[in-house]
């Protein structure tokens, strides 16, 4: 079964949200760019036309609120 056009979207935006939160940690992320900013410019091309501000806007709610601290 392969992932439809929606999860693989899904996916890309958590993994650029992971990849954001590292590099501000590190400080890496120039201060005037957001994550939605670091976002767009992350997802592939091919994927962009599926992508939404809903979508971003609805992961980033459940990534916020189901975020668990490593052990």
């Amino acid at each position: 079964m392969s992932l439809t056009e929606r999860e693989k979207i899904a996916a890309l935006i958590s993994q650029a949200m992971t990849l954001y939160a590292v590099h501000m940690q590190e400080g890496n992320i120039p201060e005037h760019q957001s994550i939605i900013d670091f976002v767009l410019k992350s997802i592939p091309e091919q994927h962009r036309k599926s992508l939404s501000m809903d979508m971003i806007d609805e992961i980033f709610a459940f990534i916020s609120t189901n975020h668990m601290e490593p052990s």
